[in-house]
């Protein structure tokens, strides 16, 4: 496979966090309690910590870029859920 530009990049995971955000909005929609946890599991700070990306490491920086777009998702899914989109 060739390499994508940053604009092939970019449109390619735009599209993947579409679908994610349509699958959890689903998933939103038509509750599952062993989701519901998980889901809450993976948007609690981790390390105890109220901000894991305030210690200046990589390992924690992907981390809190992680939990981020986790709840991104989970915040345009909560919407759509509201607006019955």
């Amino acid at each position: 496979m060739s390499e994508l530009t940053s604009f092939e990049l970019e449109g390619s995971l735009n599209g993947q966090r579409e679908v994610l955000t349509l699958i959890l909005t689903h998933l939103l929609r038509n509750p599952d309690e062993a989701f519901t946890k998980a889901l809450e599991e993976r948007l609690a700070p981790s390390n105890q910590q109220e901000d894991p990306g305030a210690v200046p490491q990589a390992a924690f920086a992907v981390e809190a870029a992680r939990a981020r777009e986790i709840k991104r998702m989970v915040d345009d899914a909560k919407a759509r859920v509201r607006s019955g989109e």
